[in-house]
């Protein structure tokens, strides 16, 4: 009955999907002693949002809650344009929001979250290139959103990956393209340091700051969490075996897709294992190919007890996650 129900595309679905990480959000909105982020922002534009965040808490915590919300809107989005989940569907939502709300301590403005929300528009512009005959510009826009990403959280730079890899898992060889990436990347650097120029700082200070985000430790994870994302990679097994037996028989398309999404996943795993800087606000990276590979999983499956099970378990460990 819980799998008929989120799979159904009425507008009580949407409200209730959209209710679950604002209804989970409230008390981080209105309590003034809400933990901050752990995470400290070496990046200069991530900077620029910490000072933000500790001025202005309650407005930090409404504008978080937003981005989250339009990031959700924006994978439903990307599925609806591109379909690569075969049908039309709120689940991408459903799970995003199920996966970075628990949380709470990054109810507030994040450079990461910021991030992400430049890394999804990066699909928009990489998916976009599929089948298209003429020499794109994409990749230049593909560059300057990963390099723009990096300026408010350094550990995304590391993404740029994903261009190499989409240029070769979507296009044909164009030298050009490979060349607008590059520039891409290079523009938003060069206009940083053409600022620190006519300020009169050192760019040697960028990099020092930088070095920042490889020193600071692991946090420490409560129970809730543990529980909640042990059952997560219980998921991910089922729904990766699940993806790997109907491979061979989805769309072309949709397979270019997912195994870009799979290179997503893989990279951010990597970026949370290899920096020692990062933490729990890597789940902004990890949760949108997990919401595509969740939603595909639960859109596909059978609709029988074990699978409503399955989903609900989802949703009652997002509960538990906040109270222990």
């Amino acid at each position: 009955m819980v799998l008929r129900y989120f799979n159904g595309n009425r507008i009580s679905v949407l409200i209730v999907i959209v209710l679950l990480p604002v209804a989970y959000w409230i008390p981080s909105l209105f309590t003034a002693t809400s933990p901050a982020t752990p995470y400290v922002s070496e990046a200069p534009l991530g900077e620029l949002l910490l000072s933000f965040n500790i001025r202005y808490r309650l407005l930090s915590s409404l504008a978080a809650l937003l981005i989250v919300l339009l990031n959700g809107y924006l994978l439903v989005q990307l599925n609806t344009i591109y379909i690569f989940i075969p049908g039309r569907t709120q689940l991408p939502a459903l799970f995003y929001f199920i996966l970075v709300t628990g949380f709470y301590q990054l109810h507030q403005l994040n450079p990461a979250l910021v991030a992400s929300f430049l890394i999804i528009i990066l699909f928009y512009r990489l998916l976009n290139t599929y089948k298209d005959e003429a020499t794109s510009y994409n990749f230049m826009d593909a560059g300057i959103l990963v390099s723009l990403a990096a300026l408010f959280y350094f550990p995304a730079l590391a993404l740029l990956l994903l261009i190499p890899i989409s240029l070769v898992n979507l296009r044909p060889f164009n030298w050009r393209e490979w060349a607008y990436s590059i520039l891409g990347l290079l523009l938003p650097f060069i206009f940083l340091f053409s600022i620190y120029y006519l300020a009169d700082i050192p760019v040697s200070d960028y990099f020092n700051k930088l070095a920042g985000s490889f020193e600071q430790g692991k946090q420490v994870f409560r129970t809730g969490v543990i529980i909640n994302w042990t059952y997560v990679f219980l998921n991910l097994v089922i729904s990766s075996y699940f993806m790997i037996s109907l491979i061979g028989n989805i769309k072309i398309h949709a397979r270019k897709f997912f195994i870009l999404f799979f290179w997503f996943f893989l990279v951010s795993v990597l970026i949370y294992l290899v920096i020692p800087g990062t933490g729990n606000e890597m789940v902004y990276f990890l949760s949108v190919p997990l919401a595509f590979l969740f939603g595909h999983y639960f859109l596909k499956c059978k609709r029988n007890w074990i699978n409503d099970l399955l989903l609900l378990l989802f949703l009652v460990l997002l509960v538990l996650q906040r109270i222990i």
